[in-house]
């Protein structure tokens, strides 16, 4: 007899094969906002106004830690926001407003400084905004190393020198007997060579005197100072007897100046 296959047929109670589940993909986490440390900073530290125009200076600051100053007008600050809301639209926070007249009060330039900071504060807040050219541009960037270094250098400069200038403010130092010594001798070297040894106007050596002699004429400035250390060779006591000699005589005449008997004289009689 010939063999028989068997065949095994699965029972119908049997369950299919399992699928593997599909691993989904968790979504990306949510962007955190940036942190302060993250962004740009800006600081109004001060204004001037000069013609009627006021320049607000502002401090920015970068990522890295870098700092540096900017002097911006209100008109570039609104040229600025012009430009980003090309770009940014509506999101872009409200740019102080004009004002035509009062503008020169320094309450207003305060309050519109406070104002414009926090102006440019919320712009920095928007995402992508520091990439637009426009505020780039705005906000400068810091001092290359070499110009900060001669910047540093002119400053070592000026207070060096402001250390050397004299201030009239503070009391003068005293000075010791050994440094009186030195300024003598060295400030009668120079009298002897830049004034002692020049000639002499003869018309300075008049003595300022009398109708008395003229001084004697010297070569030098230090031979007059030494001629006038010697006394001189009239005294003023002679000089006023003189005088009041004179006077004398001119009060009591030893001649009369006219007769008397001259003088008068007579009416004619009316008989």
């Amino acid at each position: 007899p010939g063999s028989t296959a068997l065949l095994a047929v699965p029972p119908a109670s049997a369950s299919p094969a399992r699928r593997r589940p599909s691993r989904r993909r968790p979504p990306p986490p949510a962007r955190a906002p940036m942190s302060d440390s993250s962004r740009f900073t800006v600081k109004f530290v001060g204004n001037t106004t000069t013609e009627g125009h006021t320049t607000y200076t502002v401090k920015v600051s970068n990522p890295d830690g870098d700092t540096w100053n900017i002097h911006k007008r209100y008109r570039e600050i609104r040229e600025l926001h012009e430009e980003l809301r090309l770009r940014l639209g509506d999101v872009l926070p409200a740019v102080p407003g004009k004002r035509l007249f009062g503008n020169q009060d320094p309450v207003f330039i305060l309050s519109r400084q406070e104002a414009l900071q926090q102006y440019l504060h919320s712009v920095l807040q928007i995402e992508g905004a520091v990439r637009q050219q426009a505020l780039k541009d705005f906000l400068g960037g810091p001092t290359p190393h070499g110009e900060r270094n001669q910047a540093r250098q002119y400053e070592q400069i000026l207070d060096q020198m402001q250390a050397k200038l004299l201030n009239l403010a503070l009391p003068p130092a005293p000075l010791d007997e050994t440094e009186i010594a030195q300024r003598l001798k060295k400030y009668g070297q120079a009298m002897r060579l830049h004034v002692l040894s020049q000639p002499v106007d003869p018309i300075h050596l008049r003595a300022p005197g009398f109708d008395a002699e003229p001084v004697a004429l010297f070569q030098s400035n230090g031979e007059q100072l030494e001629a006038l250390k010697s006394p001189a060779p009239s005294s003023d006591r002679q000089l006023l007897n003189d005088l009041l000699d004179g006077v004398k005589e001119v009060l009591h005449p030893k001649q009369p100046l006219a007769n008397k008997d001259r003088l008068i004289v007579p009416f004619p009689s009316t008989s």
